[in-house]
C-alpha cells in the first residue's frame, strides 16, 4: 500500500461517483441484504457516515466503512475493501477511525457473513444475537407454496394506492411491531420507483400485514428480496406476498426470490419445513448479529416473518 498515494476522508457528497464504484463492488461481493433500496437510499441518508480511504490521483475508491446512526445505534452495514488492496493495512486503519468516530454510548451492531464472524466477535462486538437464515427460489415455486396457504376474507392494497390516512395507519401497524419510529426511512423506501409494498385489511379495514420486495445485485442475476413481513398467521403472511410475486413476474419472467429469517422469530419456525419439503429451494445460513454490548431489540417476533434487514434503519 506504501506505493498508492491515497488519503481518507469522513465524509463523500451523494453525487461523487466514488459511491457508484462502491455500490458495483458491494453488488459483486453477493450480498443480497444490500438490496438495490440500500444502495440507493444510503448515499443520501441524513443518518449515515463514511470513513473512506481513496487514491489521490483520481479520487477512486481503495475502502471503506458505512454506518448509520439513529435509536443510539450505530449500525454498521459496510466494511470493504477493494480487492487489489486487500491485506495492506487499509482495512484495519479506516475500521479504527470509524469506530472512534461512534458515540460513545451508542450500541455497534453489525451483521457478519459466516467466514468474519470469529474476527469480529474476538474485537469491538463480541456479543452475539439471531442467525440470518436464506431461502432462495425460483417465482413458479414460490407461487406454489403461496397458492397452498392464501385467505379470501382479507383485502390487499399497494402501498402506493393508499390514502394519506391509509397510509398513516400502515406506520402505526409498524410502530406496533418494530416498537421503533422508522416513518421517515419508510417514506423514503416506498418512494422509490423500483419498490412495491402490500398491505392487508381485515374485515374491519385495519391494517394486518404488510409486505415489500426489491431487487437485490446486479441484474443478470434476476434476483429480488422479499422484505419486510409482518404478519400474524402463516395464512396472512401467504395472502399479503401474493400480489408482490405477480407483480414481479410480470416485470422479469426470470425471477427468483430471496426470503431471509432471523432464528427466534415466527418466520423462522412456520418457513422452513414449507421450504425444505419442496425440491429446488435452497439455503445457506448468511450471517449472525453482533453487538458491542447486550442488546435488547423490543421487536415483536412473533409477528416477524421476514425482517426488514436495511442497515439505513434497522428493525432486526
Amino acid at each position: 500500500m506504501d506505493v498508492i498515494n491515497y488519503e481518507v476522508v469522513d465524509s463523500v457528497l451523494p453525487n461523487d461517483r466514488v459511491w457508484l464504484e462502491w455500490k458495483n463492488l458491494v453488488e459483486s461481493e453477493g450480498w443480497t441484504s444490500d438490496d438495490l433500496s440500500v444502495l440507493t437510499l444510503t448515499p443520501t441518508n441524513p443518518t449515515t457516515r463514511i470513513v473512506l480511504a481513496r487514491k489521490k490521483s483520481d479520487g477512486s475508491f481503495l475502502g471503506s466503512v458505512v454506518w448509520n446512526e439513529y435509536d443510539n445505534i450505530a449500525y454498521i452495514g459496510f466494511y470493504l475493501v477493494h480487492p487489489e488492496h486487500r491485506g495492506k493495512g487499509v482495512g484495519t486503519m479506516i475500521w479504527e477511525r470509524a469506530l472512534r468516530r461512534m458515540p460513545e454510548n451508542y450500541t455497534v451492531i453489525l451483521r457478519a457473513v459466516p467466514y468474519m464472524i470469529s474476527r469480529y466477535k474476538s474485537k469491538d462486538t463480541p456479543v452475539e444475537g439471531q442467525g440470518l437464515h436464506a431461502y432462495e427460489m425460483d417465482v413458479e415455486i414460490l407461487i406454489e407454496i403461496v397458492d397452498e396457504h392464501v385467505g379470501e376474507t382479507y383485502v390487499v392494497r399497494k402501498v402506493d394506492e393508499l390514502t394519506k390516512e391509509e397510509y398513516r395507519q400502515v406506520e402505526q401497524f409498524e410502530l406496533s411491531i418494530v416498537k421503533r419510529d422508522r416513518s421517515e426511512f419508510l417514506r423514503r423506501f416506498h418512494d422509490l420507483s423500483f419498490t412495491v409494498g402490500t398491505v392487508l385489511l381485515n374485515t374491519n379495514n385495519e391494517v394486518v400485514a404488510c409486505a415489500a420486495v426489491c431487487p437485490t445485485l446486479h441484474t443478470d442475476r434476476h434476483l429480488f428480496k422479499l422484505a419486510p413481513l409482518y404478519a400474524s398467521s402463516l395464512q396472512e403472511a401467504f395472502t399479503v406476498i401474493k400480489p408482490l410475486i405477480a407483480e414481479v413476474k410480470n416485470v422479469d419472467c426470470k425471477a427468483h426470490f430471496v426470503l431471509q429469517m432471523l432464528s427466534g422469530t415466527i418466520g423462522f419456525e412456520l418457513f422452513p419445513p414449507l421450504f425444505t419439503s419442496v425440491d429446488d429451494v435452497s439455503y445457506r445460513k448468511c450471517g449472525v448479529t453482533l453487538f458491542s454490548t447486550a442488546f435488547e431489540n423490543p421487536i415483536d417476533t412473533q409477528r416477524l416473518f421476514i425482517p426488514h434487514n436495511n442497515s439505513c434503519h434497522f428493525d432486526a
